[in-house]
């Protein structure tokens, strides 16, 4: 063996001693520890470096490999049209253009789903010459699908500031005389008079062989929020609703009446909306959000005899719907207004529901009801089973009924319970945010239930939700005893109930209740009732 060997040996040897003991080593052992690890250093950086091209050399074989290659581009372009709202804004935008410099593929995908082109939401800054390119290549990227454009002029002072209005851009103009074809227009005016000013330089139609897409919409959602005092002409002919194009659905929000009227909010009972009776008559959606006082409402239903849908958004206001002295109220205290073709009513923020009183629907299928916010806290001030019997009775749709949605409602369980068993077509069922007693409830409607089994064979007037589908109990408290009684209730409830059915939760807050009652809910799946949990919502709204 070499010398050299030898040597190394030895000191290796030698230097066992240091590694096994605190021994201070010499200076001709320290000099020969740090070549060593110099020399293990260098191996390793030589190591790693390697070890990283290997790692980067696999994750770029594995992406090759990657399933979301394979993703076809239809699969993709319905993916990223779920990611954004219908109307862009501009942050919006930025998340479908980003998208789309991810590769070439994305790229295609997001050029090929034209539901991401179809609609987009600019102020006055963003709505220029300069954009207006840019705003009419965006929207025929939709291809043929309904386009939907909103212009935002909420802005207060921008009138008051020497500025020329904002609602009289001529951006705007020429894109709703000489743009693509529009299904949906949104006008968010911060001024009637702004408003005036926009019809104003739109003008009249001028030429019925070629129309613009102002003259062509379909629907028109309207938002005046004027802190200036209504000054609307009485006559019909001079009202800035005179001017709007014929449409299919209408979206109007009427100004607070705090606003409006600021001085006396009753001197909205002697004002005209004068919306023309030949677009009323042609609406087949209707949604008016109003707090003013007087029979506005009512008068503007008169016209609407091809109404499909209708919401009413009272913003939690006391619109005294009987006034004795007003004609209207009169007129349909005695003889309900007949709303023939209706068949979805949503009342919105309203302190009650004697205002379905005044109404008769025939075809109703959908029945929403939302209490106003700050609503009653208690339940002897709330009356729903009375009036809502009365209205489905005096409209003859007990057969027709559907669905019942039922929001922010401070009741009485067993007034709830009895008004569920007087609706037996019911096939959904939404209890979202609703007070009551719960195990009172749900005790009571297993009760009833228990009845109709003993009674099967029977017709459906004497059984308690024979064709229940979908059940909705959302943000409910997170108890395991409350989901154990509604399950029993569905339990029981298929024994005259052979439809399948699915019962959709949401949590106050995000808990697994559902862990407690899994037998039970066990049970239910092999009874053919599918249970579901919603994502929480907040309790803000």
């Amino acid at each position: 063996m070499p010398l050299a060997s030898h040597s190394k040996m030895d000191i290796d040897h030698d230097l066992s001693r240091i590694y096994l003991s605190n021994e201070i080593p010499t200076p001709t052992e320290t000099a020969s520890i740090q070549l060593e690890v110099d020399a293990i250093m260098g191996n390793m950086s030589f190591l790693q470096a390697q070890l990283q091209e290997l790692e980067e050399r696999l994750r770029v074989r594995r992406g090759a490999l990657t399933s979301v290659r394979r993703v076809p581009p239809e699969i993709l372009a319905e993916i990223f049209s779920n990611l954004v709202t219908e109307d862009l804004d501009s942050e919006g935008r930025d998340t479908v253009l980003d998208l789309g410099l991810v590769c070439k593929s994305w790229r295609r995908a997001t050029l090929g789903s034209h539901r991401l082109w179809a609609g987009i939401s600019v102020n006055q800054d963003q709505c220029n010459e300069t954009s207006q390119g840019r705003i009419i290549t965006w929207l025929n990227r939709s291809g043929d699908l309904p386009k939907t454009f909103k212009f935002d002029s909420l802005d207060p002072d921008y009138c008051d500031r020497g500025e020329p209005c904002q609602m009289s851009s001529p951006t705007l103009i020429n894109l709703l005389s000489l743009g693509p074809k529009l299904h949906k227009l949104i006008l968010q005016c911060s001024s009637h008079e702004c408003f005036r000013t926009f019809l104003e330089e739109i003008g009249p139609k001028p030429d019925l062989m070629n129309p613009r897409p102002w003259d062509t919409l379909q629907s028109l959602e309207l938002e005046l929020t004027t802190e200036d005092p209504w000054d609307e002409p009485l006559e019909a002919s001079s009202s800035m609703f005179h001017h709007l194009p014929q449409l299919e659905n209408l979206d109007l929000h009427l100004p607070l009446s705090g606003t409006a009227f600021e001085i006396n909010p009753t001197h909205a009972r002697f004002v005209d909306i004068n919306i023309p009776p030949r677009l009323l008559q042609g609406l087949k959606a209707f949604t008016i959000h109003c707090d003013w006082e007087g029979s506005h409402i009512l008068a503007m239903l008169e016209h609407c005899k091809n109404l499909e849908s209708l919401t009413i958004d009272l913003r939690g206001g006391n619109v005294n719907w009987y006034d004795g002295n007003d004609i209207l109220v009169r007129k349909f205290t005695e003889l309900r207004l007949l709303l023939p073709k209706v068949h979805t009513i949503c009342l919105e923020s309203v302190p009650d529901i004697e205002m379905l009183d005044l109404l008769r629907a025939p075809s109703l299928q959908d029945l929403h009801i939302e209490m106003e916010s700050d609503g009653y806290e208690d339940p002897s001030e709330m009356e729903l089973k009375e009036p809502l019997l009365r209205f489905i009775t005096a409209s003859n749709c007990q057969k027709t009924l559907r669905s019942l949605h039922l929001r922010k409602l401070v009741v009485y369980a067993r007034e709830l319970a009895r008004t569920f068993f007087e609706l037996p077509s019911l096939t959904g069922i939404t209890l979202d945010r609703c007070r009551f007693e719960e195990s009172l409830f749900w005790g009571q409607m297993e009760d009833f239930a228990v009845r109709s089994a003993g009674r099967r064979g029977s017709s459906d007037d004497s059984l308690c939700l024979p064709h229940l589908q979908e059940l909705q109990t959302l943000c409910i408290p997170v108890e395991g005893p409350l989901l154990s009684a509604v399950a029993k209730f569905l339990k029981v409830n298929r024994e005259i109930n052979p439809l399948p059915c699915s019962w959709k939760v949401s949590y106050r807050t995000v808990m697994k209740a559902e862990v407690a009652v899994r037998g039970d809910l066990d049970d239910l799946s092999h009874d053919g009732v599918s249970f579901h949990v919603l994502p929480s919502e907040s309790f803000g709204d």
